[in-house]
This record gives structure tokens, C-alpha cells and sequence, in this order.
């Protein structure tokens, strides 16, 4: 554990000696990586590209193999592992098995809620993941419809309850987490989805919406205060603004698609700028060539200049607690 502290620290360091002193230095292998298992969701949530049938990928679920092979590479050097990124990752067959395989890594999901029956709570309960975050966008099924297309209402309620019982029963140590996505459709609802979180036992977040087109922000947004946009005097939304320069999660963080591709972070959800793919490269080569450096160097330099950091909300905050 305390070697994992050591590198973190030292990708800290190294992103700081290169974001204020200009002084290049390598990064050391990422404290905290995101492994997308599943690229197909159950869900048909407008302002998702995948809900929207905007993502393609050669692979809907990561293989178990590849899973085997982040998991070797990165022990030792990762904290925190998110099993989580575009689509829904309780799909995978094989999803409790890869779960497993990153124990020690205090790993984590975010999950639409709806597969959340006895079987699957008992070994979720007894699973390595130390946080789940579950979507509840609103305590009603007609406003809970508003994003959350396709999706039971009721299905996910239950589940949320049978998950926090058994949680209890078991005495597990798995955090849940009900995450409210914000709208103007929902926000209505925000207290009784909370006081609902707080019946079972789970903490409660809200997240501020982000949409494909930010031009059509404010079809969705209404409270700029949690909001990821803005509206100028002339009507028209954009992104609020971010750092000119730098990106520390180009430091301390990677993104891994059900494809093995590795991409810089979570902005780049077409994954545009893969810096190579873990079938035919080891992640420590893909993390330190040549084309990996050269990107880092273009976010140093400024962010203006890349097209996935010009939306993107860094430095924005972008959770709220009640």
C-alpha cells in the first residue's frame, strides 16, 4: 500500500514539475484508472452517446483475459479502479468475476439500477467493489422517465431497497450511493429523492447534467449555479471555463475501452485519441511512448488546442451534496 501512496505522489510531482516549473518528467504508471466492461446499456438516456446509438465499438464486453491483464500490470501501482465508463457494466457476464479481480484496488461502479435482484445483491455484498453508485434521478416514474428512457422505475426502487437490506444482513462494507442527475425536468424532486436515500442507508450526490451539444444546454439546465454551463448575454450556452493550461488526470488516470483501447480520460468517449491498444502493447509501453508524452506536452502547452479538453468542465465543480 504504502509503495502505491509513493507513486501517486510522485505522478503528483511529476504533472507539477511540468504544469508550473516547465521542467519535463515522466509520469509513473497512473494511481487511478477507469475500465469500461461493458460499451451497451439496457438504457436510452438521450444525452448519452451511447443511449443515443452514437458509440461504436469492435467489443461489447471487455474479455476476462484483458481484465486479467490490467489487473497484473497495474497492481501494485493502482488506488483506485473504476469499472465504469460508457455503457452498463452489471451486463457483463463475467462482470462479479473481473470484479475480483482488482481487489486490493479499492474498486468501484456506476450503475443504472437495474439489475439489482437477490442474486446478484448477495454478491455484491460480498464482493471486493467498495462503492456503488446507482442513478436515481427522481422518486416518481414520470419524472424519472424524463432521461432515464427505457428504464423501471420501479425495478431500480426495489432493487435500491433489497440492495441496502442486504447490505445490513451481511454486514458488508459496500458504500451506496444514489446519484441524481439534474435537470429542469427533475429538480423538483431533489428532496424526496434524498430523504429516499436516506430511508435505506445510502449517501446521496447530485450531478450536473452534461449534454451532447453544449449549443442546447439549456434545453436541459436551469440552475447555472450546478451547472457545467453557462449563458452568455446573448442567449447562447457554453462550457464554463476550465484552466488554459494542464490537466493533472493526464498524469494520474487512464481510460480503457471494452476494444483495449487506452485513452487519455473520459472526454474522449470515441476514443479519437488512443495512444495504443493493450492487445498488442503492455500498458507501461503505451503509457510512456513517445505519442502519450507529445499529448501530455499539448495539454501542458494549452488546452485550447486539443479538442476533447475544450468541452470538458476541469476545474468546474461538478458534484453537490444536500
Amino acid at each position: 500500500m504504502a509503495s502505491r501512496f509513493l507513486n501517486a505522489s510522485y505522478s503528483v510531482f511529476s504533472y507539477a514539475a511540468g504544469r508550473f516549473a516547465r521542467i519535463p518528467a515522466d509520469a509513473p504508471l497512473p494511481p487511478a484508472i477507469s475500465i469500461e466492461l461493458s460499451s451497451v446499456c439496457n438504457l436510452s438516456c438521450p444525452e448519452c452517446v451511447t443511449g443515443a446509438g452514437l458509440l461504436e465499438r469492435r467489443n461489447s464486453f471487455l474479455s476476462y483475459s484483458l481484465a486479467e491483464k490490467i489487473a497484473e500490470e497495474l497492481r501494485g501501482f493502482t488506488l483506485s479502479a473504476w469499472l465504469s465508463f460508457q455503457g452498463e457494466p452489471m451486463m457483463h457476464p463475467d462482470f462479479f468475476r473481473i470484479a475480483e479481480l482488482f481487489a486490493g484496488m479499492n474498486p468501484a461502479i456506476a450503475t443504472n439500477g437495474h439489475y439489482l435482484d437477490r442474486e446478484r445483491c448477495i454478491s455484491l455484498a460480498g464482493s471486493s467493489l467498495k462503492k456503488i453508485i446507482i442513478s436515481y434521478d427522481g422518486v416518481t416514474p414520470g419524472t424519472y422517465g424524463i432521461y432515464r428512457r427505457d428504464g423501471d422505475h420501479e425495478l431500480v426502487t426495489e432493487g435500491i431497497r433489497r440492495l441496502a437490506a442486504t447490505v445490513r444482513e451481511r454486514r458488508s462494507g459496500l458504500k451506496i450511493v444514489l446519484q441524481f442527475l439534474q435537470h429542469r425536468g427533475n429538480e423538483h424532486e431533489e428532496h424526496a429523492a434524498a430523504a429516499f436515500a436516506g430511508s435505506v442507508g445510502a449517501g446521496f450526490i447530485i450531478k450536473s447534467m452534461q449534454v451532447l451539444d453544449p449549443s442546447r444546454a439549456g434545453e436541459w439546465v436551469s440552475d447555472q449555479g450546478r451547472s457545467r454551463y453557462r449563458r452568455s448575454d446573448d442567449g447562447t450556452w457554453h462550457p464554463a471555463g476550465s484552466p488554459q493550461r494542464g490537466c493533472l488526470r493526464m498524469w494520474t488516470s487512464a481510460v480503457i475501452t471494452t476494444d483495449g483501447d487506452v485513452v487519455p480520460c473520459c472526454f474522449d468517449k470515441y476514443a479519437v485519441h488512443a495512444m495504443g491498444n493493450l492487445g498488442s502493447q503492455s500498458f507501461a509501453e503505451i503509457w510512456r511512448s513517445g505519442r502519450y508524452k507529445a499529448f501530455r506536452a499539448d495539454v501542458i502547452q494549452s488546452r485550447q488546442t486539443v479538442d476533447i479538453c475544450r468541452d470538458c468542465p476541469q476545474g468546474t465543480r461538478l458534484l453537490f451534496r444536500r
